[in-house]
Formats: C-alpha cells, sequence, structure tokens
C-alpha cells in the first residue's frame, strides 16, 4: 500500500502544484509527514521490535524522594548488574477505602513518589541501558486488595416498592447478597473519571520519557467486566501516548477478559500455586520444601493454556509479576508476602526451584515475552542481611545466582504470534 501511495502522489504532486502554488506544497508537505508518522505509530504496535524481557519490577511501595536517591541509584545499578535488559518501575497511590472512588496522585499526594521522582528513575535506568515499563497503580489503604474495590449505595424506598432488597457482591473474602445495597453507579462513574485522569497523567510521562512499554492496571478484577469503560480509558491513553500498552491480569483471570483486543501484550501476576500431591493437605505439604520436580510439572499444564490462549488473541505474553518469597511453601501460596506465615521457616532453596522451575518451562517458548520478578526495593538491604530476610527480592540470596546464570544467556527469540 506505500508504494502504490508513493507512486500515486508522483504522477499528481507536479500537476497540482503548478495549478495551486505554495499553499498546497505546504499542505501536501503536512500530508506526507503526517502518513509518515501514521505508518510509524502502526509499525510501534508490532510487539516483536520489544524483544524478550529479562526483567525485575524495581521501586514498588516507593515514597516521596525514594528514587531520586543515592539508595535507588545503588539499587537499580544493582539490579541491572543481574543482566537485566528491562525494568518495571512500579508505583501507587491510594483511595482511603475500597469503597471510596477519590483518590489522588502527583503533586497532590505529597506521599507517594513524584513526578520528578519518576523521571529520575527513568533516566537511572536509561543509563543503565535499560528498556522501561511504566507501572502506575491503585490501591487502597484499608488493606483490601485492590481487586475487590467496589461501591454499593442503600437501596431506595422506590427501588424496594420495586422488590429490590439487596444485590449479590462477588468480590471479597465472602462473595454473596448484600441485604440492603445495591450497586452504587455515580461512585462507579466517579471512579472511573478519577482512574482516567490517573493514567492520562502517567501516560504523559511515559510519551515524554519515550518509555517502551505502558501498563494500564494491575490485578483489578473488579472493574473487569466493565468493557465499555475500559475501553474508553485505553482510546484516551492512546491519544496521549504512542508507545505499546499492557494490562496486568491476576493468574486464572486471564481467560476472562475480552478486551484484551485494545492492548498489545497480554500481561500477567503469574503467581500460580502448586497443588499438594493427592491425598496431602495444605499445611502437611508447606511443612517440606518444594522440589523442583513438582513446580515443573504444575508449571507445565500452565503453560499449555497459556500457549493456547497467547495463539487465539495473537498476542505475546509477559510474566509481568511473578516470584516467590524465601519461606518454605511459598510455592504453594507464590501470592504470599514473607510474613504472611510467620510460622514457616526460610527456605531458599524452594525460591530457588521456583525460579528454576519458571526460568526452564518457559524461556524458549515462541509466544512468551519474557519476566519483570518480583520485586526488587528502591531502598535495597544489606547484602549481609540477605540470610535473615524473607521477601521476593533475591538480592544476596541464592536465586540471584540462578537469574544471573540464566540473564546470561543469548536472548530468547520470539517468533509467535
Amino acid at each position: 500500500m506505500t508504494k502504490r501511495t508513493s507512486l500515486y502522489s508522483k504522477l499528481l504532486v507536479i500537476p497540482i502544484m503548478a495549478m495551486f502554488g505554495h499553499v498546497l506544497r505546504s499542505s501536501l508537505v503536512i500530508l506526507v509527514l503526517s502518513g509518515s508518522m501514521l505508518v510509524h505509530a502502526e509499525g510501534f504496535q508490532d510487539s516483536t521490535s520489544l524483544g524478550f524481557v529479562k526483567g525485575y519490577t524495581w521501586g514498588w511501595d516507593g515514597r516521596h524522594g525514594d528514587y531520586a536517591s543515592p539508595q535507588a541509584q545503588d539499587s537499580m545499578t544493582k539490579m541491572a548488574d543481574l543482566g537485566c535488559n528491562w525494568i518495571c518501575i512500579a508505583f501507587g497511590t491510594s483511595m482511603s477505602a475500597y469503597d471510596n472512588p477519590q483518590f489522588r496522585w502527583s503533586t497532590n499526594n505529597p506521599y507517594m513518589v513524584s513526578d520528578e521522582d519518576i523521571r529520575a528513575a527513568i533516566a537511572q535506568a536509561r543509563k543503565l541501558k535499560l528498556k522501561i515499563i511504566l507501572k502506575p497503580v491503585v490501591n487502597s489503604r484499608d488493606g483490601v486488595w485492590r481487586a475487590w474495590i467496589r461501591f454499593f449505595r442503600p437501596v431506595t424506598d422506590e427501588e424496594k416498592t420495586q422488590g429490590i432488597h439487596g444485590e449479590y457482591d462477588p468480590w471479597g473474602d465472602t462473595p454473596g447478597i448484600r441485604k440492603g445495597m445495591v450497586i452504587d453507579e455515580k461512585a462507579w462513574s466517579k471512579w472511573w473519571e478519577n482512574y482516567t485522569e490517573f493514567l492520562k497523567h502517567y501516560a504523559k510521562i511515559a510519551q515524554d520519557e519515550q518509555v517502551e512499554l505502558f501498563c494500564l492496571g494491575c490485578e483489578m478484577n473488579s472493574t473487569e467486566d466493565q468493557v465499555e469503560q475500559w475501553r474508553s480509558v485505553i482510546k484516551d491513553v492512546r491519544n496521549i501516548y504512542c508507545g505499546q500498552l499492557t494490562y496486568n491480569a491476576n493468574h486464572g483471570r486471564e481467560k476472562d477478559l475480552v478486551w484484551w483486543d485494545m492492548v498489545d501484550v497480554i500481561s500477567i501476576s503469574a503467581y500460580y500455586p502448586v497443588d499438594p500431591p493427592p491425598g496431602k493437605p495444605l499445611e502437611e505439604a508447606v511443612k517440606q520444601t518444594t522440589s523442583k520436580s513438582e513446580i515443573v510439572a504444575a508449571l507445565n499444564g500452565i503453560k499449555q493454556e497459556l500457549a493456547e490462549l497467547s495463539t487465539k488473541l495473537h498476542k505475546p505474553i509477559l510474566f509481568i509479576e511473578t516470584g516467590v518469597t524465601s519461606v518454605r511453601g511459598c510455592a504453594r501460596y507464590p501470592w504470599s508476602h514473607g510474613d504472611a506465615h510467620p510460622e514457616s521457616p526460610i527456605d531458599q532453596q524452594e525460591q530457588v526451584n521456583f525460579y528454576e522451575a519458571m526460568l526452564e518451562v518457559f524461556w524458549n517458548e515462541p509466544w512468551f515475552m519474557g519476566y519483570t520478578w518480583w520485586d526488587w526495593p528502591a531502598k535495597l538491604y544489606l547484602d549481609s542481611d540477605a540470610v535473615d530476610n524473607r521477601g521476593f527480592c533475591v538480592y544476596g540470596k541464592p536465586a540471584e545466582n540462578v537469574l544471573r546464570e540464566w540473564y546470561a544467556k543469548p536472548t530468547a527469540v520470539r517468533t509467535s504470534p
């Protein structure tokens, strides 16, 4: 199509310019430039241009000033030294409660990392020759998981006369009918208004800094069936940001999204649990180190499902989050933080087993795009404290050597979808 357009232009430009002069010449120049930009933008949406991601998530739970500190520069340098070629800069703001649609960001939130912090982190990443995923997230300060945000209001007298006395709430620890409550559409509308502006703000930074991949949200289960709202948000973001887009679905939700067509890359929080052997209760299984062979067997089943999803949607899959803590039983509940099971001892071998299994099972899959493991803090603990650290970060732990060896390998080549 480009060659045909070019030939057509050559045939028409000379006689037309002769007739209409300077004004039309200027218009044609603009038209040609616009066409060039359009071709460039379309080409940039080819996700194979991003290559294979040898990454880590960095800076989560950062506060104002954290990213611009000398400690942050040292932390990112140590992360890059693993052999990383990508960094996922993840940061968040918070709603006061899961049912309050108001939240603030940037200069209106003095506690979260500032725009200057984010730009400083991006500049440092560029010095380290890292490609960048920018991942803004909205949390809830009341401790409710962001996947469960929802808004309900009391039933009105008019609704009661219509026989409406409550509505089903599928989210939270105990899904069920909320007696005397119904979904608050006005609150949802306000939340979407805020969330759209929130994403547009950080999309502008991503555009200014030429970030390679922008993440639209993380594990937002309760919002995902609001398809038109998501499509509208994504269109608004694309009007600002010309790079590639992704969304971070939680494991087990990846097949449920009907708007994957709106993004360029399918991203997953790949915390797939390893079930205990048949007949063995979970509470017994977590008392022993989960073997690498068990983890590999579990992941091989997942691999087939993800390959089918990628083929169906014609999009690559990125593990934008995955990993485990260095605590015994971590592979049985890989999403759990290090302090979630204080009765379990430190077990760095199980963390090693998980890393080795994840790398071996997915590394060479043609549809698989790579990893940004969870998570590497902006303020890194001392190397001498690694032996007692129960968190996800592998700095100073045996799993660090596993990752370093794999990241030193030639970059895997993705040939599909």
